[in-house]
């Protein structure tokens, strides 16, 4: 099964209709007044004009952060929502494409090339690992640098895995803006 029916199997056992939040509010919204992604226990409070789809239609941008144009910078999946039937690889920092929790091949999601549109990835190769900070919790961390079927799609993509949670949160097409801004993301996250 591949990760976008895997995840699409998530929504239709759910029975959830497409819905999306769209944030709007404060330059630093904080968990407490600002707009929120809500994934499970976690609390994530989102930039200025982004969104946050639980669900799609299609099950393509399910989990996904999106601001401006890009799709999908980033992605925030409760893996306790997954069909205990459907085949899923834990988050890893131990195997090349630990950052994908599908069976299938990932694909290279960048600002240019959302879900459904990106090559498939040839390559991954991790960078850094350890742990990082999510709020209160401490997560399992890792950066990868992913080479594409598409060479111009290569890009290098970070994940944090909250084994307890089953949360797992992989950020796109990595660069210093995008860093800074998710680890404030992080920082500000808070759980019920």
């Amino acid at each position: 099964m591949s990760f976008r029916h895997l995840v699409l199997a998530v929504a239709v056992t759910l029975g959830v209709a497409a819905c999306s939040t769209t944030a709007e509010g404060p330059a630093a919204p904080s968990p407490a007044n600002g707009p929120q992604a809500t994934v499970g226990s976690l609390r994530l409070p989102l930039p200025p004009n982004a969104t946050y789809t639980e669900h799609s239609p299609d099950g393509l941008l399910d989990g996904c952060i999106a601001e401006g144009t890009v799709t999908c910078e980033a992605r925030v999946l409760d893996l306790r929502k997954v069909d205990p039937a459907a085949p899923i690889n834990l988050p890893s920092t131990k195997r090349p494409f630990g950052w994908y929790p599908g069976t299938d091949l990932p694909t290279c999601i960048t600002p240019a090339s959302p879900p459904g549109k990106a090559a498939g990835a040839t390559g991954s190769t991790l960078l850094d690992s350890g742990f990082a900070r999510i709020g209160p919790k401490t997560a399992e961390y890792g950066r990868w640098k992913v080479t594409c079927e598409n060479s111009a799609q290569n890009n290098q993509v970070r994940s944090w895995w909250l084994p307890t949670s089953r949360i797992l949160i992989v950020q796109y097409g990595s660069f210093p803006g995008w860093d800074a801004k998710m680890d404030t993301l992080l920082a500000g996250a808070t759980f019920s």
